[in-house]
């Protein structure tokens, strides 16, 4: 008897990862690391609310990284990511979400950029939400070069406009 399920019984095609590989021999293989990476790109790419509901926002992270390296004019992927971002209580991808989405909007959209940057006071601290919130309120996008961006996928990914030049940091 053949314990591999097939595509043709639908109780045990429930997920993306049993359709994309249900007729391949791989049964060490989704007992592993990789098997969760799939998942986690299907269920990041499937969900339609901002925030993840998935069991690894760390790969979910990863994914909406590379979403927005291709796409970096896709507002609701910056606020997606900016929430994986919480959820994994990273405090530098937080800043990168954050810097990504002050330079996507770009002036436009204030009181979205206010409200994510209060919600990252218990993450971020004081000090660096009064620095966010001085950038919005100046219009100083430029400013935000002179932070630590390392973790910005349009600084870093290469994907500012020409206006936007990185300085070096001393």
């Amino acid at each position: 008897m053949n314990d591999k399920p097939s595509i043709d019984n639908k109780s045990a095609t429930e997920s993306h990862i049993w359709r994309a590989i249900s007729d391949w021999d791989l049964n060490e293989e989704l007992e592993s690391s990789l098997a969760d990476s799939i998942q986690s790109t299907f269920d990041s790419l499937d969900q339609k609310a901002l925030i993840y509901k998935g069991k690894h926002p760390e790969l979910g992270l990863k994914q909406m990284c590379r979403h927005i390296a291709r796409k970096p004019d896709d507002l609701p992927s910056h606020i997606k990511r900016f929430y994986l971002a919480m959820q994994t209580r990273s405090i530098a991808q937080v800043e990168g979400a954050l810097v990504d989405i002050i330079i996507i909007l770009r002036f436009h959209g204030k009181s979205l950029s206010e409200r994510l940057i209060k919600e990252s006071l218990p993450l971020l601290g004081q000090e660096k939400v009064e620095v966010f919130t001085s950038i919005v309120n100046d219009k100083t996008v430029n400013a935000v070069l002179n932070m630590d961006v390392s973790f910005s996928v349009l600084v870093n990914g290469n994907s500012l406009p020409a206006t936007f030049k990185r300085k070096e940091v001393s």
